[in-house]
């Protein structure tokens, strides 16, 4: 199975919203839902506090714990490796969205089914990217064939950073360029093991 997924370069990110909009008015989310967040990281260089960005969605993991969950089968791999939902098997229970580390799965009020990115697979089988993708001004975004990076792309990015979950935990489909690492505004914790993790 090919890995799909999201390539982040942090540097280049200005915290627009862009992005979020974007893919919010796409697909027409209720109030509260959204498929992509932009988040303000906090941390310390040189005895300052400094800033950066982190733009995250579903992270389409190889080893997705809203998959093996799921306990109707409604979340599921496709063929190249992306995480989807079949709204007709879920039966809205939420467990997926309490299963997945990131956060990444809601739940509609509209549809009673549980809802996420789907990396606008309508749009990628006509050839297009992502709404996401194409909205970012500093285009710090790419979607692509994860195991078709060249080793020297490799070398630059990691999977893992303190804000975020464990990559070993569920194989996350997401690489980041990264600025620093941080801790996020919003309060999550920082683990103690570092950065970068084997990918």
């Amino acid at each position: 199975m090919a890995q799909w997924g999201f390539v982040f370069d942090q540097r280049k990110c200005i915290g627009c919203n862009a992005c979020q909009m974007a893919c919010k008015d796409a697909h027409n989310l209720e109030a509260g839902l959204f498929y992509r967040r932009v988040d303000t990281l906090e941390y310390e260089e040189g005895g300052q506090t400094r800033f950066a960005h982190f733009s995250g969605a579903c992270n389409h993991c190889a080893e997705a714990a809203c998959v093996k969950h799921c306990p109707t089968g409604a979340m599921h791999h496709a063929e190249d490796g992306t995480v989807h939902v079949d709204q007709g098997l879920c039966i809205g229970c939420g467990t997926c969205a309490w299963a997945c580390p990131y956060g990444a799965v809601g739940l509609s009020h509209r549809f009673g089914t549980a809802v996420k990115c789907d990396s606008c697979m309508e749009l990628r089988q006509k050839g297009q990217n992502p709404v996401c993708v194409d909205a970012c001004l500093t285009h710090c975004l790419e979607f692509r064939d994860l195991d078709q990076m060249r080793e020297e792309e490799r070398a630059h990015c990691v999977a893992d950073m303190t804000f975020l979950p464990d990559a070993s935990e569920t194989r996350p489909s997401l690489r980041i360029r990264r600025e620093k690492c941080g801790k996020s505004s919003r309060g999550a914790g920082e683990r103690s093991d570092g950065c970068q993790s084997d990918l």
